[in-house]
């Protein structure tokens, strides 16, 4: 990595609060919009770190003709994926804080005011601050997640299980989460190609004094592009299984069930490999704690053709509408 430029990169610099680091390549319509909403947030002491990850003269000129001195550019010289470019943005960011932001994401204006004002009220040695996500998919709005992570809850179990066929797991998206930087640099993004940011706070919050802290407010906006692959649309099984059985040791019995049963179950059987379908299971109940609901949903993945399964997902989706 290079730090290729800085803008704003004065010495007797005031102190900064909180560094926003946003990775991008290729997209400068896309990053500008980010930045915007940055700028735009109520607390001033911040900078923008924008990672420009690989050669990209349109989006570092698009960036340079921002008029802000908050505003820094850190270009790698080579691509280093999402993972790499977001660890070269703690690398080079100054502040106290860091958030995380997507190129083709915003946030609220208050959204750190917000977050910083519940870390410092949570007592939190290392606070893990994540907020709710105002979600856009295509016309359809909805509100994520749907409850709250509850105090002392594992965050295997949030994120993956399901309480019941029809309700969602819970939902901590990246572009939501702002951590002390001294987390962020003794946890690096790990670069896994899917399931990363489940694999992160799965390690971020197993360190000593760290603990959640949820804001119950909209303060993010994600846009899903139905047609666009992301880390979690893995199809291939044997990547989710290992996946999984690296990050064992970090999640709870029931939530390992839960994903062997219904996600990596789900995979194998669109693919047509029953054999997998019958390891996955013994293996979700060998080393896992499955739950009665589970079997249930192993039991429906299986049989239920594919179709139903969208219909499913889509009306549950509707349940948390905003609009």
């Amino acid at each position: 990595m290079k730090d290729a430029d800085m803008k704003g990169g004065a010495t007797e610099a005031p102190p900064i609060t909180v560094s926003a680091v946003i990775p991008t390549r290729n997209r400068p319509h896309l990053v500008l919009k980010a930045v915007e909403s940055v700028r735009a947030q109520t607390i001033k002491d911040l900078e923008i770190v924008v990672v420009v990850d690989g050669p990209d003269p349109a989006t570092v000129a698009a960036l340079e003709a921002v008029e802000d001195h908050r505003l820094r550019i850190v270009q790698n010289p080579a691509s280093l994926g999402p993972a790499g470019a977001r660890n070269a943005g703690v690398q080079a960011a100054l502040g106290e804080w860091i958030a995380f932001l997507d190129d083709d994401d915003s946030w609220a204006p208050e959204k750190l005011e917000r977050q910083l004002a519940a870390a410092k009220t949570s007592g939190a040695k290392l606070p893990v601050v994540s907020c709710s996500t105002s979600v856009s998919i295509g016309e359809r709005r909805y509100v994520w997640p749907q409850r709250r992570p509850e105090p002392g809850e594992p965050i295997s179990d949030y994120l993956i299980d399901r309480r019941s066929p029809l309700s969602r797991p819970g939902y901590l998206a990246t572009p939501t989460i702002m951590v002390p930087r001294s987390l962020a640099l003794a946890v690096p993004m790990p670069d896994y190609r899917h399931f990363e940011d489940w694999g992160w706070l799965f390690r971020a919050l197993d360190q000593p004094g760290a603990e959640l802290v949820f804001v119950d407010e909209p303060l993010c906006f994600v846009e899903i592009d139905e047609g666009r692959a992301s880390l979690h649309s893995v199809d291939d099984w044997r990547q989710a299984f290992e996946w999984a059985r690296t990050h064992r040791p970090l999640m709870t019995g029931n939530a390992y069930a839960a994903f062997l049963m219904t996600k990596v179950v789900g995979m194998a059987r669109r693919e047509g490999d029953w054999n997998a379908v019958r390891r996955l299971l013994a293996e979700a109940t060998r080393a896992g704690d499955p739950k009665m609901r589970h079997y249930l949903m192993f039991f429906g993945t299986c049989v239920v053709p594919p179709s139903f399964h969208r219909r499913v997902r889509a009306a549950t989706h509707s349940d948390a509408a905003t609009a």
